[in-house]
């Protein structure tokens, strides 16, 4: 089952903090946002936000993939971040938010 987080702009895994384990980005993004007092319309809305507040969405595929969507070009935490990954063979697909 494929891993689902996202990075904050400190290079930080963000999952759920409440319920099951490998939820999707909806629900993480949903409940990163209520803590910062921000209530989505709708599902398209949640990752607007959390692209403004510069998280990167990020998905580990078991094949080794990784697909990285981000809005705002990365940090330098996030890049290090996925450099290490990179460095553990995983092959980042960079998928730009902004269309």
């Amino acid at each position: 089952m494929p891993e689902r987080y996202f990075l904050n702009k400190s290079g930080v895994k963000t999952t759920r903090m409440q319920g099951l384990p490998g939820e999707g980005h909806i629900d993480i993004g949903r409940e990163v946002l209520a803590r910062e007092g921000i209530v989505p319309a709708d599902d398209h809305a949640v990752y607007t936000q959390m692209f403004r507040l510069r998280f990167v969405r990020v998905v580990e595929h078991d094949d080794g993939r990784v697909e990285v969507e981000y809005g705002k070009p990365l940090t330098k935490h996030q890049k290090r971040f996925l450099n290490a990954l990179e460095d553990q063979g995983k092959k980042l697909v960079y998928i730009s938010a902004r269309r």
